[in-house]
């Protein structure tokens, strides 16, 4: 397990990269010209392809059982299917977001009504849980939703991806509690350390390197929590037809 999950990290976290890459070049080309438009466009959407493989390969290696770069020819194959799937979380993720939006513009109205409704003064209480579901949604929910699509994908026939029973799946109780737990503790609190340096640390290249160092390690971190997240998914998938 400790194998699969560091080969999955590195993975993900060099193609990753490979993809960060892409679009600091699309931020350093100029498009001044018809040609270096298109080269903008070209660097986009090879970002965007292989944010897509790395996750799908991840995904089908370990619910295959394979290294993850043998399966990029069928995640490839897939990438019409991840389309569909982003979309689907892109409606879930951008309404939570649409929501709590609406609610913070019409908090004074809820205030009122809960005054008049009950003379409820304390709704602090009200407007911390809307925010706090929307971040379980966007966080948490979202994550588990794309990782079981994958393996999903992977491991099931395409109907069963079509018809949205990942959805379902992706509420399985292990699934939601490992996403959240490797958010907490791979993403949310180490972030918070940011901006810490050692108080003896002097403002000269030797800072520099501890922030390079610090930036990698949350990086590799995030990337352990997802695919912590991926392996949990894939143990979740009914067994591979064959067909990959």
């Amino acid at each position: 397990m400790i194998a699969t999950l560091l080969r999955t990290t590195l993975w993900l976290g060099v193609v990753d990269a490979l993809a960060g890459a892409a679009l600091v070049g699309f931020l350093y080309t100029p498009e001044a010209n018809v040609l270096m438009l298109g080269v903008s466009t070209l660097l986009i959407v090879v970002a965007a392809v292989l944010l897509l493989l790395s996750s799908a390969t991840a995904s089908h290696g370990l619910v295959h059982g394979v290294a993850p770069w043998s399966s990029v020819g069928a995640a490839a194959r897939h990438l019409p299917l991840m389309l569909v799937v982003l979309m689907v979380l892109g409606i879930l993720c951008g309404g939570a977001g649409w929501f709590e939006s609406w609610f913070v513009s019409h908090a004074g109205e809820v205030d009122a009504a809960a005054i008049v409704a009950g003379d409820v003064t304390r709704t602090s209480w009200v407007h911390t849980g809307v925010h706090w579901i929307v971040v379980l949604v966007q966080w948490i929910l979202v994550p588990a939703w794309f990782a079981t699509a994958l393996a999903w994908i992977a491991g099931c026939e395409k109907r069963h991806v079509l018809t949205l029973k990942w959805l379902a799946a992706g509420l399985h109780w292990r699934i939601l509690v490992v996403t959240l737990v490797a958010v907490m503790l791979f993403v949310w609190v180490p972030w918070r350390y940011v901006y810490w340096r050692p108080r003896f640390l002097s403002a000269s290249s030797v800072e520099v390197v501890f922030a390079g160092a610090k930036l990698l390690l949350l990086y590799l971190l995030a990337q352990g929590a997802w695919a912590l997240t991926l392996w949990t998914t894939a143990r979740r998938v009914p067994a591979p037809s064959g067909t990959v």
